[in-house]
């Protein structure tokens, strides 16, 4: 009986591991850059948003496609589209295939992480 009980110890820690292992700041960004996020803008629009290294963000927002550019400042991404009177900042968070972006005042919103360029933008 003492094997087969030692056999399962092992593998449940690694099982475990990756869903509880946060990214924050920095290191969030960086795991999202030359991918995208797919989810819902504040106004419950569909939302597609892909992240090159050299500063650039494609968006399409609902059926509007449209090009802007990414800053960090601090622990925070800045995002700003010709269009917008200011930038717009978020508190990035991911967990496995989820991203969060959440404002100063706490509230924000989840995104589904898909690989690559997933929706040709």
């Amino acid at each position: 009986a003492a094997p087969a009980a030692a056999a399962p110890a092992p593998a449940a820690p690694a099982a475990a591991k990756p869903a509880a292992e946060k990214l924050t700041g920095l290191a969030a960004w960086q795991a999202l850059l030359g991918n995208t996020i797919i989810g819902k803008s504040g106004d419950g629009d569909p939302l597609v948003e892909f992240y090159t290294a050299d500063g650039k963000i494609k968006q399409l927002l609902d059926d509007e496609i449209s090009t802007g550019k990414w800053t960090v400042r601090g622990q925070m991404v800045c995002f700003e589209f010709p269009d917008d009177d200011e930038e717009s900042c978020y508190l990035v968070e991911v967990a496995g295939s989820i991203a969060t972006f959440s404002e100063k005042d706490g509230s924000g919103r989840r995104f589904e992480i898909q690989r690559g360029n997933a929706k040709g933008l």
